[in-house]
């Protein structure tokens, strides 16, 4: 029922101040607007249609024309409208598609004869910012609110999150009542500066009809409503409605008892985010067909649950997420949908839905959905079989970012987009631009990106689980998936920052007057002062610990575990490290740390399994192998540079040292060539150095970095050599298929003024852009 031809009919043109009956004009295909990089613009929502207050129900085949333009601007490129059909004579199914254009092979909006259902519907504008509904078959009234526009040029971004659980009324057992109003609050779920949200929005357990209304809290309920449910049934809609008083959304509901449930989607906010590129409506998925599963056709059932389907064809690199309408066709049996951007498996379980639907229903849901790391979606089916249809109206694109000066770059794993390029790929194996311009330093972790910028702010990027982003917001969990921003965001409060350290969950930042701040584990979104920490000069960020050096060369260290005292213990607060006093300078290695003296030599303390203590003392049988207070690294003189890299699961750590001739030594575990040394493990051979050994090879070097599994090194002709383990192409260099014991260049990088690291991925500033 969805590819029926287009039947010539008489259309009823609706314009902004009154009703107009004509023969049409004939639809030029040709005539569908060029897409373009959009932002978006929330409203109340506003009745935009109603056929029920004149025009009458469109009949079969029938088009009606909406002119929008009393309510959006001129330049606007498309619309956000919930479409409602009511009471209709037959079952149909109505399309929504850009005024003056061919109607496309899609569908917007499904009803069985007698139904009144809703559809949130995002749209390219036509000619004169008109769009057309067409209805197939019988009579149905139509009715339409708009929720708000896109535009070029200023306005709202997007940033798409893997869906997360924000209300459920079943949970505390407390329904909605008859003319009662229930608020949603997104306090700390969304940033502060966010202007819009989009949930998917489902009732549940309805005593009698009724529709649902959403609207900003602190404003007058409009007259509209978001979603219609017959008693006895469960149904969802997807919702985009601006954010009111105090970052929260009002639902009301109409009539009889409702429980009600909230999916958080994503949200807009001026200040970063991905831009909207609207598209013509484009079928990409039908499994009664094979369009999307390579000529394979048959529902999603209780074998086969799940489809993967790809948009590498359809959307460009930087894309973060795509806008769908997803239509469920004759389920056997009640079920809910799930369309998301990873793959599911037994580590990786959502727990919220797309689309539900009752025996026998076919019924379609708007679907905005984040990519992951790579341009695939997953339809999961919860019970039964269904056949499932996807038409893709639009895609989030990451705005490039021009760079002239101090430009950022990196390349390696990709992992919740911890790279921060906009770039939907599991790996970079060259360097790509990340999108922020002015950068002084950078740093990462197995699941974030942080970059210091030449005016003494911070930006963050990738994953936000526990608030990592250092936006104000934690993003919801979901059983797995993407939960972050892979744009730059900016860490909120922070100026004159001099240093920045990342860890595991978490992030430091040195300001100017000597205090550290910290955000993310430990229950912080935004940074808060770490306590009784003053006159610091370098930082340092591990999987377990924090540390920080002082002007008068004393080492404080504060978490878990590895804080350079004995007896070892926790502790919430900086903690001074035993008889260290002229320190300059402070790495880790994830289960330990390094530091250097004002004389040239290094001490460390910590986990010694693969001799990362690099003092040459062997474990004993029986006994823990680690120092819990710091000990000398054996022969070490002139060192001016420290870097520590370690496994998560400790399967390597190592230590590295730049001395003043710009030779690089390297100690601990080899596993992959991590020595860097020329030397591969063996039978023979052991996999690991208990004293420094030198970096093979390397000369001039000014920086050292590491990144779990090796190191990087910059030279003074402005280059980056890598060695170590290519996982993930961590050393920037397709020549290398698993790992290099001896130094390889970073290729296409040049001109290089400073490097960083992550987990597995590297990062190098140029003060000018890379042609």
């Amino acid at each position: 029922m969805f590819r029926q031809a287009f039947v010539a009919v008489l259309v009823t043109s609706i314009t902004a101040g009154f009703l107009a009956v004509g023969a049409p004009a004939p639809a030029d295909p040709t005539a569908v607007p060029v897409p373009v990089a959009s932002t978006f613009t929330s409203l109340s929502p506003v009745r935009v249609l109603d056929t029920r207050a004149g025009s009458g129900p469109v009949g079969g085949g029938g088009t009606i024309t909406l002119d929008l333009a009393a309510w959006v601007p001129a330049g606007a490129t498309s619309v956000v409208l919930t479409v409602t059909g009511v009471s209709s004579t037959a079952a149909t199914y109505v399309t929504v598609f850009p005024g003056g254009t061919g109607r496309p092979a899609t569908s917007s909006l499904n009803l069985p004869a007698g139904d009144t259902r809703s559809n949130q519907v995002t749209t390219v504008l036509g000619a004169g910012r008109t769009v057309s509904l067409y209805n197939n078959a019988g009579r149905v009234h139509l009715v339409a609110d708009l929720a708000g526009y896109y535009r070029p040029g200023p306005g709202a971004r997007y940033t798409a999150l893997s869906q997360g659980r924000l209300l459920d009324t079943r949970s505390d057992n407390t329904p909605v009542g008859p003319g009662e109003t229930r608020t949603v609050d997104l306090t700390g779920r969304v940033p502060a500066s966010a202007v819009a949200v989009t949930f998917n929005l489902t009732a549940t357990a309805v005593t009698a009809p009724t529709f649902v209304t959403a609207w900003p809290t602190g404003t007058t309920r409009p007259v509209a409503s978001n979603l219609t449910v017959p008693p006895g049934d469960t149904r969802a809609n997807q919702v985009t409605v601006a954010v009111g008083t105090d970052a929260r959304v009002s639902l009301y509901n109409n009539s009889g008892r409702v429980d009600l449930v909230v999916d958080l989607a994503g949200f807009h906010t001026p200040d970063y985010g991905a831009t909207f590129v609207p598209l013509p409506p484009k079928r990409v998925l039908d499994t009664r067909d094979g369009t999307g599963t390579g000529g394979v056709t048959g529902p999603l059932d209780e074998v086969n649950r799940t489809l993967e389907l790809g948009f590498v064809d359809d959307v460009p690199l930087t894309a973060t997420g795509v806008a769908l309408n997803v239509t469920g066709v004759a389920a056997t049996t009640g079920t809910h949908v799930l369309v998301w951007g990873s793959q599911p498996s037994r580590w990786n379980s959502p727990t919220t839905s797309t689309l539900n639907l009752s025996l026998g229903q076919t019924a379609a849901n708007a679907a905005t959905v984040a990519f992951d790391e790579e341009r695939h979606l997953w339809f999961i089916n919860a019970r039964g079989s269904v056949h499932l249809v996807a038409d893709l109206v639009g895609v989030f694109v990451a705005p490039a970012v021009p760079c002239t000066t101090d430009c950022l770059y990196a390349w390696g794993g990709n992992q919740n987009r911890k790279l921060g390029t906009g770039e939907a790929v599991y790996t970079a194996p060259t360097p790509a631009q990340v999108l922020l311009s002015g950068v002084r330093a950078a740093d990462g972790s197995s699941r974030n990106g942080y970059a210091l910028r030449t005016d003494g702010t911070v930006w963050a990027w990738g994953d936000n689980s526990t608030g990592q982003l250092g936006n104000g917001w934690t993003s919801l969990w979901n059983g797995g998936g993407y939960h972050g921003s892979g744009i730059p965001v900016p860490v909120l409060g922070l100026t004159d920052v001099t240093a920045i350290a990342g860890g595991e969950w978490g992030a430091h930042a040195l300001r100017a007057d000597g205090t550290v701040w910290a955000w993310g584990d430990n229950g912080s979104s935004v940074p808060v002062q770490v306590s009784g920490l003053t006159d610091a000069v370098a930082i340092a960020g591990g999987s377990s610990a924090t540390y920080a050096v002082r002007r008068d060369g004393t080492v404080w260290a504060w978490g878990g575990a590895y804080l350079g005292n004995d007896p070892p213990t926790s502790s919430p607060v900086p903690v001074q490290v035993a008889g260290l006093t002229d320190v300059t300078a402070v790495a880790s290695n994830g289960r330990g740390a390094y530091v250097l003296h004002a004389d040239g030599t290094v001490s460390a303390w910590g986990d010694n399994g693969v001799g990362q203590l690099g003092n040459g003392q062997p474990c004993a049988p029986d006994t823990p192998c680690l120092s819990t207070v710091p000990v000398p690294v054996s022969g070490l003189t002139g060192v001016v540079g420290l870097a520590g890299g370690g496994d998560p699961g400790y399967t390597t750590a190592n230590g590295y040292a730049l001395r003043a001739d710009g030779t690089v030594w390297a100690w601990g575990g080899n596993l992959a060539g991590a020595l860097g040394n020329g030397v591969t493990c063996g039978p023979a051979t052991p996999c690991e150095s208990r004293v420094p050994v030198p970096v093979s090879a390397l000369r001039g070097v000014t920086r050292i970095a590491a990144f779990g599994g090796g190191g990087y090194a910059l030279r003074t002709d402005g280059t980056v050599w890598g060695w170590g383990s290519n996982g993930d192409n961590a050393l920037g260099n397709t020549s290398v298929v698993d790992h290099t014991t001896v130094p390889v260049p970073v290729v296409g990088l040049s001109g290089v003024s400073a490097i960083g690291d992550g987990w597995y991925a590297g990062a190098a500033i140029v003060p000018s852009p890379q042609r």
